[in-house]
């Protein structure tokens, strides 16, 4: 429920807001997308005045400006210098059969004739929906990936993805189709009603008590467009988005949300902070590691239950947003792997109970002990930053200095020790069938403890309380190379060292 006064008086426990939304697509609802643009642009610094921004287009824009609003074309950058601005759509592609995706998407067939103008008609609702609000905007050029990237042309897709980190941070504005759940659905169209009751109070007051409740998580986060994987970094690097619910619209951008029925959202939780950054990272630059490991570790778990089309693009998806972490916080990063971070980052587990997947990458070798190496969600292990935890890293574990996808480090063997099954993984006992630890498996299960070898990450406690963090390894066909199987927490007893340095790839 949400409440609308005449007056200003002290609602504290309510929302308070227009009891009535505009009508969507009508020109009172598109006051309000430029005054929310507008203030933005006068009062906050999103828009990247004053600031260290590297901006960049990407190779195509499509052109909306057009004088007869029927047409449109495709502009290559390189040769369109007065290019300033431009908007860019995140959306859900959905659903659809490969014979309704030719008909709209930029291909090597059609570029040349998308580049002489074709008609607006060509093109899905969502994307109808999304020029609409760009013209509204006073822009004249949009971004649309199927639009602007030749989709039949391998080489032109992967120059294309590796650019993503600019498109959404460039953009002068981003709009979001959350409420749109493909390509053909649209965003413009709005199926509730305000319902709203007046009151007058004793003072004499008039009040409405309304029924529609703005509701950011519901309406935004957890639409269908936030559980796919590409929009994580879309939303992260976007300075300023528009998101278009099924109930709400609201604006997003380094001071806060606001809503449709001008309510301001107050201020989110601290991770969220990080997220509305408008020149993302940068913030993480005075959180110090302790927020700076919860974060990063809350980005890449959430990423990691997203959904994509194609599993292969786990790397590609979030490739723009690592590589500003690593450019911003100065670190050498590999497969969602920071080195300032190494060991914590190592620690990584399957969400759940489901044994995750390994993806067959082609022409890409991504390591077992990265997490983009497999399909499914993962969580990283708890690791406390108190003093009085004793937490100790293993130096000798560290990024290979000849192959990218490699780690180098001592091997271990379990000592004295078997397993038993146990509710999400497995129990570590020793000869009195004491428990030590606990092992998880990554894809594949395995009861005999000699068939398994252990890289030590680091350890925890102290005298007769050490334990060890391991990932839990086993040899490849080259000599010296192991790769990673699982993980554990083990007392420090039932680990033996072994002679010699390997390679984990």
């Amino acid at each position: 429920m949400a409440v609308a006064r005449s007056s200003d008086t002290n609602y504290h426990s309510v929302q308070i807001g227009f009891p009535v939304l505009p009508e969507i697509a009508s020109p009172i609802y598109f006051d309000l997308l430029r005054a929310w643009l507008r203030r933005c642009d006068e009062s906050h610094k999103c828009n990247g005045d004053g600031v260290e921004f590297e901006r960049t287009l990407p190779s195509r824009l499509l052109y909306v400006g057009n004088s007869d609003p029927n047409i449109l074309a495709l502009h290559n950058t390189a040769t369109q210098i007065e290019i300033e601005r431009y908007v860019a759509l995140s959306h859900c592609w959905g659903d659809l059969s490969k014979e309704v995706k030719e008909q709209f998407c930029s291909s090597t067939k059609n570029i040349c004739s998308r580049q002489e103008g074709f008609s607006i008609e060509d093109l899905p609702r969502t994307f109808q929906d999304a020029i609409r609000v760009t013209r509204e905007l006073g822009q004249q050029y949009l971004w649309i990936d199927s639009l602007c990237i030749l989709q039949d042309d391998k080489e032109d897709w992967e120059r294309e993805s590796r650019l993503m980190e600019g498109v959404f941070s460039s953009a002068y504005c981003v709009i979001a189709a959350s409420s749109a759940v493909n390509s053909e659905a649209g965003f413009l169209r709005r199926d509730i009603t305000s319902r709203y009751v007046p009151i007058v109070g004793a003072m004499g007051r008039q009040i409405y008590i309304c029924e529609d409740m703005d509701d950011f998580e519901n309406d935004v986060d957890k639409a269908l467009l936030n559980t796919r994987g590409w929009v994580l970094q879309e939303r992260v690097l976007s300075r300023r988005t528009i998101h278009f619910s099924a109930n709400h619209t609201y604006w997003e951008c380094g001071e806060g949300v606001c809503c449709e029925n001008l309510n301001m959202l107050k201020s989110p939780k601290w991770k969220q902070y990080f997220v509305l950054d408008p020149i993302f990272p940068k913030r993480l630059l005075e959180a110090g590691p302790e927020r700076t490991i919860d974060f990063l570790n809350s980005l890449f778990e959430g990423y990691s239950m997203r959904g994509l089309t194609q599993p292969t693009d786990r790397v590609t998806a979030i490739f723009g947003l690592q590589s500003r972490i690593e450019s911003t916080l100065r670190c050498e990063g590999r497969y969602g792997v920071l080195k300032d971070f190494l060991h914590r980052n190592l620690l990584w587990q399957r969400h759940g109970t489901e044994k995750i997947e390994r993806i067959v990458y082609n022409n890409l070798k991504v390591p077992s002990w990265s997490w983009m190496a497999y399909r499914g969600g993962i969580k990283f292990v708890d690791v406390p930053f108190a003093a009085s935890a004793n937490i100790r890293w293993q130096i000798e574990l560290k990024f290979d200095g000849e192959r990218n996808y490699a780690l180098t480090g001592s091997l271990g063997k379990f000592w004295k020790c078997t397993i038993i099954r146990g509710e999400t993984g497995y129990v570590v006992l020793d000869y009195r069938e004491t428990e030590r630890g606990w092992l998880q498996f990554d894809v594949e299960d395995s009861t005999d403890l000699d068939l398994q070898k252990c890289v030590v990450v680091g350890r925890t406690g102290r005298k007769q309380e050490i334990k060890y963090f391991i990932l839990v390894v086993r040899p490849t066909a080259t000599n010296g190379e192991y790769e990673r199987v699982g993980i554990g927490l083990i007392q420090e007893s039932h680990v033996s060292k072994l002679k010699g340095a390997i390679r984990i790839v």
